[in-house]
């Protein structure tokens, strides 16, 4: 009587054991599927289309949801543009120049774009297709050599590829912002940067359709590839600044920075501080690159400066030397005071508080001098952020060096950019040469009597690489509208890392 009984009980022992092999086999079938996905369009997916003159190679795959425009010879544009797991590229491979310069004057940019864009809507929805075909295909073989005859897993294994790039598809459709190519990464040559990525424009509001950001892209391959002579201007005809800080008596930094504000037109340079290292007489010839820059050369002293370097800069037929006064220079009110400390070949010393505080004391001097002033100031300069702390919420933007460090943060309305060391730190006097990029940034002001800051490029190269990185930010869209404060006054620490 007992024995009917037991049956049961074994059967319902083996159950959960029966069933767990089976969830991992559908698990594994799964996995399999999409790796075989990935598989099929590593391999498969890259197809070329045209695309009016151009010719383009388009490709997509597992990974960031990031586009790439690539535009050789002269770089690659990429932007963070949707959320799905899926990253897309298209490569300009060949253009027919003759075709394109007959086009360009015959129906201008405007009617280029409509041509790519006609061409461009049908190719992509052939290459959706063509990535689930492939994806599939790639799922089935993978599927086929893992499970043999098991053709339910291999089914699995199939779908499951399907699955994952139609849902990659669609997800990366839906979210898609054409938007995000406003404030492109460009890495490739410094002569067509500023081409490639295309002028700073205000943009009030975020960019609905895909005609815009397809048109700034097409300006970019029209000037580059036509080598057309007209640079990029901004749209309202508003005044470009060079950055830069830290070249420490380094000659490659001055070349570099000569060369983005040949390629970038800037208007005017703001060097802040930091022009030597040893503050020996020997680093002067430093100064003679100024007249190289062929425009007004804004200077406040570093750390690292001695006041014979600082009245050698006064002296070049380009230099204007700020220390406790302002200047206006191409429709810009600019304010500048040395750095209290002389501390040379000291580095820039983070951690020590002394340091710290007597740069900080500095900003009642700046505080006094701004109250005093006639108008009011556009941007203030220093060499290390700390001095200005006191008057955050007073100017709109304050810029400085100093840390070797690229940052940006937003205390009470007021913008603080640090630019990292132009000269690549003296070329590892304070760090290896393998760490440390030359840095500058270009700013873009809006023009009329009260100048508000649009944009700017953070522009970095390796000098063992030569390897260079452009990245662009709008101020709006990246921190809002930015509305000083007098009455604010900035509390807590604010060191190298803030962001």
């Amino acid at each position: 009587m007992e024995e009917p009984r037991d049956e049961p009980q074994e059967e319902r022992q083996d159950g959960p054991r029966r069933r767990t092999p089976r969830r991992a086999a559908i698990l594994a079938a799964i996995g399999v599927g999409i790796v075989g996905a990935w598989l099929g369009m590593a391999l498969f997916a890259r197809t070329t289309v045209p695309a009016g003159p151009f010719e383009l190679e388009l490709d997509a795959g597992f990974g960031l949801g990031v586009t790439r425009l690539e535009l050789p010879p002269f770089g690659e544009l990429a932007a963070d543009t949707h959320i799905a797991p899926f990253t897309l590229s298209g490569s300009l491979r060949d253009v027919d120049v003759d075709r394109l310069t007959d086009e360009v004057r015959g129906v201008g940019v405007e009617g280029l774009v409509d041509q790519v864009e006609a061409d461009l809507v049908g190719s992509v929805r052939s290459f959706a297709l063509r990535l689930l075909l492939v994806g599939a295909l790639g799922g089935f073989v993978l599927s086929v050599l893992v499970f043999r005859r098991r053709w339910d897993l291999v089914g699995m294994g199939t779908v499951a590829a399907m699955v994952a790039i139609s849902a990659s598809e669609t997800l990366a459709a839906t979210t898609y912002d054409v938007a995000a190519f406003s404030q492109p990464t460009y890495s490739g040559t410094l002569a067509r940067a500023p081409d490639l990525i295309g002028p700073a424009r205000h943009v009030p509001e975020r960019i609905e359709s895909m005609r815009q950001g397809l048109e700034q892209a097409v300006e970019g391959a029209v000037s580059a590839y036509t080598s057309l002579q007209v640079r990029p201007e901004l749209q309202d005809g508003g005044t470009r600044v060079l950055h830069i800080s830290d070249i420490h008596t380094s000659t490659l930094g001055m070349d570099f920075a000569q060369q983005v504000a040949r390629s970038f037109d800037v208007d005017l340079v703001i060097d802040t501080g930091d022009l030597t290292s040893f503050a020996v007489p020997t680093e002067s010839f430093i100064v003679d690159r100024i007249q190289g820059f062929g425009r007004p050369y804004v200077f406040v002293r570093g750390n690292h400066d001695t006041d014979a370097l600082q009245t050698r800069v006064a002296g070049t037929s380009n230099g204007i030397v700020l220390d406790g006064d302002t200047a206006t220079v191409a429709g810009l009110t600019i304010y500048g005071l040395g750095d209290p400390t002389f501390a040379p070949a000291q580095g820039y010393r983070v951690d020590d508080e002394a340091f710290a505080e007597e740069a900080r004391a500095a900003g009642e001097v700046i505080a006094a001098d701004l109250a005093a002033s006639p108008e009011p100031v556009d941007l203030v300069a220093v060499h290390d952020d700390r001095m200005a702390e006191a008057v955050a919420g007073r100017v709109p933007l304050v810029l400085s060096g100093h840390f070797h460090v690229s940052s940006a943060r937003v205390v009470d309305g007021t913008l603080f950019l640090r630019i990292a060391t132009t000269g690549g730190s003296g070329a590892g006097l304070f760090r290896g040469l393998e760490e440390i990029h030359f840095s500058a940034e270009v700013l873009y002001f809006s023009a009329g009597e009260d100048p508000e800051l649009l944009a700017y490029d953070v522009v970095d190269q390796m000098p063992d690489s030569g390897s260079l990185t452009v990245r662009r930010v709008f101020v709006t869209e990246e921190y809002g509208e930015l509305t000083p404060s007098p009455a604010a006054v900035p509390t807590g620490p604010t060191g190298p890392s803030a962001t």
